[in-house]
């Protein structure tokens, strides 16, 4: 090979090197927020019901997590039940709560990452059955998630990016980033 066609392959080589890092830290320092929700009732522990019959009211519990690296903006919770929602409680406290009946409105303008809000709601049905009969959650990037749809938790260790597959109990090393629970 001559010296021309040798410096440009190390050009080329070079460039491609300088273009694959700049895109390498543009997503792996990429922020993102991700919003997780959980709703507890006695009803997902079937419970007989000779063990709930001096029990005429259903308490159901409602956590949401903010998971991403950087805050949520703009939740908006939407709830409906199937009996009227006789009280509620939110913690932290002076949250904008809109109550009518069996419909609750949640209105939240940021969430930092790793802060949790609760809502306890308790119901005029039985608590045999499932309460919550109709469920929204979104925010400025998107909706909120499951948590029982949670399948895979990847973090950073020492540069190493690992995915922990709760499905399968197993781990797998993946690329270098930042933190990310999917």
């Amino acid at each position: 090979m001559d010296t021309s066609t040798t410096i440009a392959i190390i050009s080329v080589v070079i460039g491609i090197s300088g273009f694959a890092f700049g895109v390498y830290t543009h997503f792996s320092t990429r922020k993102v927020s991700k919003l997780t929700y959980k709703i507890s009732q006695i009803s997902d522990f079937k419970v007989p019901a000779s063990f709930l019959k001096d029990m005429p009211r259903a308490p159901v519990a409602i956590t949401l997590t903010s998971r991403g690296n950087k805050s949520t903006e703009n939740i908006a919770l939407r709830l409906k039940a199937k009996s009227n929602i006789e009280n509620f409680e939110v913690e932290p406290r002076g949250l904008n709560v809109e109550h009518n009946g069996s419909q609750l409105k949640l209105d939240v303008p940021q969430l930092n990452p790793s802060q949790t809000i609760s809502l306890f709601l308790r119901c005029g049905g039985s608590p045999i059955e499932d309460q919550v009969s109709d469920f929204n959650l979104s925010h400025s990037e998107g909706s909120g998630i499951n948590e029982k749809d949670l399948r895979s938790i990847t973090f950073n260790v020492a540069g190493i990016e690992l995915e922990y597959d709760a499905m399968q109990l197993s781990t797998k090393i993946r690329r270098i980033g930042p933190i990310v629970i999917r």
